[in-house]
């Protein structure tokens, strides 16, 4: 069983599993609002202001999500005269509310359970992280929890998996959470902060690191979670990143299993012995041949489990076996 229910996750109560965290002090409103095209619709506005964080995602090219804090509510939920007066206090000049879809109030936690897993139970999503909506990763967050756990399940499910590739669902999951947790924690800090020594500080940093290509880069990396590595997983061999190559594109894509990818140039002896190799894990591991150079070693999730480091292919023929092993052997 997975509990997917939620922050207040009854799954995650029965099993005794302990929330760690805290909250933090302010109110929050958040609105979906239709307005006009006053900011472009492909970026995310995050906008400081002496009277409180605001955050604007995009939905459609006039749809947009509001996030702000608020110093009281005003009704049981946000009105459109309220959202107006907030953006019009802290959101880019041109940007109007002329609708509202829905609004609500809320106050935010920043937690994460201390486990993911007893037994045959498992939670993801919000039942087993919570935190700041800055950085708009909790939606992602839990939905990268599902895809690590469910191709582990789907092998165990089918005679292939062991106790180790299930516990490792905890173990590389945790470290990315805490990292969401820290990440966004810091930005709810940095843009909350009534300190006006810090605001002048952050008023001035931000604008000019934000226009470097490297804080670009790493900035993005992080919130969209294409940055993702299980560097630290005891099932991967060295970085552990996303692997990105056109030929996983399409319907066939990596279809539930490991790949073991050769580069189409390599030697005929040395593919004939990958093969063998897929054969001995057969409904697990499929052979493919690849525009990347050496050998590589591929996830059902994306994730490169393990990629030749030197040039003895015997020798990374032997590791991609060793890796394999710890994920399938019972």
């Amino acid at each position: 069983m997975i509990g997917c229910d939620g922050a207040h996750s009854a799954v995650r109560h029965l099993l005794k599993i302990p929330f760690e965290g805290g909250e933090y002090q302010q109110a929050f409103l958040l609105a979906d609002v239709e307005t006009n095209s006053g900011v472009p619709a492909d970026e995310m506005q995050l906008c400081p202001s002496e009277l409180g964080p605001l955050a604007i995602f995009p939905m459609n090219p006039t749809r947009r999500r509001i996030v702000a804090t608020i110093d009281r509510q005003e009704g049981d939920a946000p009105t459109l005269e309220l959202v107006q007066r907030i953006l019009a206090e802290r959101a880019p000049i041109g940007l109007e509310a002329r609708s509202l879809h829905w609004s609500s109030y809320f106050r935010i936690h920043h937690r994460v359970a201390i486990d993911l897993r007893k037994g045959r139970m498992f939670i993801a999503g919000d039942a087993a992280h919570i935190h700041s909506p800055f950085g708009g990763q909790g939606m992602n967050t839990g939905l990268q929890d599902v895809w690590n756990l469910v191709w582990k399940l789907d092998l165990t499910l089918r005679g292939h998996g062991n106790e180790q590739l299930l516990e490792s669902y905890c173990a590389e999951r945790r470290p990315v959470i805490k990292q969401v947790i820290e990440t966004t924690d810091l930005l709810t800090k940095v843009m909350a902060t009534p300190n006006k020594f810090v605001q002048a500080i952050r008023n001035t940093v931000i604008p000019m690191v934000s226009h470097l290509s490297p804080f670009q880069h790493a900035f993005v990396q992080r919130l969209s979670e294409l940055g993702i590595a299980y560097r630290s997983s005891p099932l991967v061999e060295g970085p552990g990143k996303r692997y990105l190559e056109d030929s996983m594109r399409g319907g066939n894509g990596i279809r539930s299993r490991f790949l073991v990818l050769i580069h189409e140039d390599e030697n005929i002896p040395l593919k004939t012995s990958a093969q063998q190799l897929c054969a001995m894990f057969d409904g697990v591991v499929e052979f493919r041949s690849s525009q990347k150079p050496g050998i590589t070693l591929v996830r059902p999730d994306g994730y490169i489990a393990y990629e030749t480091r030197g040039h003895d292919t015997v020798a990374s023929l032997d590791a991609v076996r060793s890796v394999l092993e710890r994920h399938t052997a019972n």
